[in-house]
């Protein structure tokens, strides 16, 4: 596996789970919260998350359902490199894809769903929404069905889990969009007024398969992710990098995105792709960068981190992260307890890397077929 490709599939999968771990220590909080409490973040911290219980009979629960079981938050230390809700479903789409071999539909992600979670590990990294899909799915609600009653609609939660649908469809942008949509009815619903979770999940899935070619740059894998947004979000994440390129400094981004955002629910979709658009964009594409900006400019910024860094990891390769990073994530990996798999970066790549030949072949088989009768 000592080529480019491979590379550049370790990079992605290795920088987005850096993403995951070192954002999550920083989200929900403002640029100036981070200043104030962490300094600038530069390193991979550790965490205890404290335990909580909302009723689900409650009439007075935010937590996104009135109804049903107890939401649960077990209190836990996560150590370095620990990452959470959002690279548990990446994970899960993952063993998706290395169970057959290649690309999947939304069939063989629920049948992983089902069986590779352990429903006594809710409330540690996955949460809530989570479960409400897993329940679902059990209950014989068609996977296709599940995104319309799964919590918090609108969400960046599709797209926390797709970037594997861009490696396993390497160098194919319009290919893994379309699997992306399908995939994302998982977990949100299309066609609501409002929610371009999925049209998200779609161009975050296309930069991703973009990002793999040889003759990617920065401005051709933002350019595939714009493609597959509709005129509202896609004006929106384009006013995002507008404001990217008219700034002398990745920090003036910080006041400009808290005051837009002011008031508005951190994980949107949109506002995330914008951000982590916009610091993969000031980054040029490095890794170290795009990660560090995204981690550091408030909000969700796990999520920023993944797009930023999982992009730019897809375009420079492993060789542009920081070994020590690479080194604390693949050990937290191994030795999660809570976690779906314990597949560390590298093996998930190099099954990712097998998947995306298997892709690439059937591909050629079909052209071979085509090129016999011409």
């Amino acid at each position: 596996m000592n080529n480019r490709l491979f590379a550049k599939i370790y990079g992605c999968e290795a920088a987005g789970t850096i993403g995951n771990s070192m954002g999550d220590v920083t989200e929900g909080l403002l640029w100036h919260e981070i200043e104030e409490k962490y300094g600038f973040v530069t390193e991979l911290l550790p965490q205890e998350k404290k335990g909580s219980v909302v009723s689900g009979n409650d009439d007075k629960t935010t937590e996104g359902q009135p109804l049903g079981p107890k939401l649960i938050y077990h209190p836990h230390t996560r150590p370095p490199g620990m990452t959470e809700d959002g690279m548990e479903r990446h994970r899960l789409c993952t063993s998706a894809i290395l169970r057959k071999g290649g690309r999947i539909d939304i069939v063989d992600l629920a049948r992983t769903w089902i069986s590779d979670i352990d429903p006594e590990k809710f409330g540690y990294l996955l949460g809530p929404q989570d479960q409400v899909i897993y329940y679902s799915l059990k209950a014989g609600v068609p996977p296709w069905e599940v995104g319309r009653y799964a919590a918090w609609p609108g969400m960046i939660g599709t797209s926390k889990m797709i970037m594997p649908i861009g490696m396993v469809n390497a160098c194919n942008p319009e290919q893994a969009a379309q699997d992306a949509l399908a995939l994302g009815a998982i977990k949100d619903v299309r066609g609501v007024p409002g929610n371009y979770a999925i049209e998200v999940c779609s161009a975050i899935a296309a930069a991703t398969a973009e990002a793999l070619k040889p003759t990617a740059s920065v401005d051709s894998i933002i350019d595939a992710a714009l493609g597959y947004l509709s005129g509202p979000p896609r004006q929106e994440v384009e006013m995002g990098l507008q404001w990217a390129k008219q700034v002398d400094d990745w920090k003036e981004l910080r006041p400009i995105y808290d005051r837009y955002y002011a008031g508005k629910r951190m994980s949107n979709a949109v506002e995330i792709l914008s951000g982590g658009l916009a610091c993969f964009y000031v980054s040029e594409g490095r890794p170290k960068e795009a990660l560090l900006y995204a981690v550091n400019l408030g909000r969700d910024t796990d999520c920023k981190a993944y797009i930023a860094g999982g992009l730019a990891g897809a375009l420079r390769g492993i060789e542009a992260i920081p070994a020590d990073w690479v080194k604390t994530v693949e050990e937290a990996a191994a030795n999660d307890p809570y976690t779906v798999s314990r597949r560390t970066a590298k093996e998930a790549a190099e099954g990712l890397y097998a998947a995306a030949l298997n892709t690439h072949q059937k591909l050629k088989d079909v052209i071979g077929s085509i090129d016999q009768q011409l």
